[in-house]
């Protein structure tokens, strides 16, 4: 759960900081979508790695 919602915060943050550039939301959530997922992989391990 805790690194679902950092995914979905970093997500959020990404998508706004970039639409309110300029960009549009779609172009937006494709070029965050990989590094979302790459902070949802590192927070699941650190979950994980604290729960030891």
């Amino acid at each position: 759960m805790t690194a679902l919602a950092a995914a979905l915060l970093w997500l959020g943050i990404g998508v706004w900081q970039r639409t309110r550039a300029g960009s549009e939301v779609e172009a937006a959530l494709m070029t965050e979508l990989p590094l979302t997922l790459a902070v949802f992989v590192l927070a699941l391990v650190w979950v994980r790695l604290r729960r030891r």
